[in-house]
């Protein structure tokens, strides 16, 4: 979540729900407090394919009604944080598709969501969703949970770019909201020693060093849901891309730590430049 040095990142939450709405803000408000920036608070409405955008347009004022509830309370909400905070409704059709779009125009350096709204895509992006997660336009965060109430938090890592974006967040929770960082690293039986000199490295790199850190053997995904348990959230980074188009099909593709009681949050980093960035130079 790089940005000028005389302009802070812009955080952009995509709201849906009212349930997950604190959740989301907390999140986006302690990202942007640590990096000195902003939260955009966007509600994008959904309308189905079969319904014209003018059609539901006539009920635009029970939307806007709506709207204003769910953007009102994530403006509440933000104040515990020292970060501006500016809010807009978008009525579409084309829901997460919608998402990206808000990202690019707004330059967000990163998006915030629930898995329940990255979920939202209808039947018209079905054919580009691929194309679409996998040329990510900035950093996701996308939280499977409704509620965080946050004292400690784990952060498995084996390294790699979405590790480095758990490390941030992690970061964000710790120096703003003074939550405890555990990070875990698991290996095979008799490589534990490499582990710990692995971990110990990762986290000094990442400004991490006062975490506690565990090496544990075993199966990654089945220590991960286990020792979970134990914590108020658990940041997992993608292991390679398109966990974002897993997402929305519906698949964590972790089916220990989907099944989880405490909130996950998956981040996935874009790669550093897209296809189209590279052709041009």
């Amino acid at each position: 979540m790089t940005t000028a040095e005389d302009d802070g990142p812009t955080i952009l939450v995509a709201l849906s729900n009212p349930r997950t709405e604190r959740a989301l803000v907390t999140l986006a408000g302690a990202l942007a407090e640590h990096e000195s920036g902003r939260v955009l608070a966007t509600h994008v409405v959904t309308v189905p394919d079969q319904t014209a955008l003018e059609k539901a347009a006539e009920n635009r004022a029970a939307l806007d009604e709506s709207s204003e509830e769910l953007l009102a309370a994530a403006t509440a909400d933000a104040e515990a944080f020292d970060t501006p905070i500016e809010t807009r409704t978008i009525l579409s059709h084309r829901g997460i598709e919608e998402v990206f779009d808000a990202a690019r125009t707004t330059d967000a350096d990163a998006v915030v969501m629930g898995y329940g709204g990255a979920r939202f895509a209808g039947g018209r992006v079905e054919g580009s969703l691929d194309e679409l997660a996998r040329d990510l336009p900035c950093d996701f965060l996308v939280l499977d949970g409704e509620r965080l109430d946050l004292a400690d938090v784990l952060v498995p890592t084996a390294g790699g770019p979405s590790s480095d974006l758990s490390a941030e967040v992690a970061r964000a929770l710790r120096e703003v909201l003074d939550v405890h960082v555990s990070l875990l690293y698991v290996t095979d039986p008799g490589d534990e020693e490499v582990g710990r000199e692995f971990l110990s490295d990762w986290a000094e790199s990442h400004g991490l060093d006062d975490a506690t850190l565990r090496v544990e053997t075993g199966d990654v995904e089945e220590t991960i849901g286990r020792l979970g348990e134990a914590y108020d959230l658990v940041i997992v980074g993608a292991t390679e891309r398109g966990l974002l188009s897993r997402i929305v099909r519906g698949s964590l593709a972790f089916d220990a730590i989907e099944t989880l009681d405490t909130p996950v949050l998956l981040s996935e980093r874009p790669s550093s430049r897209s296809l189209w960035e590279r052709l041009l130079g």
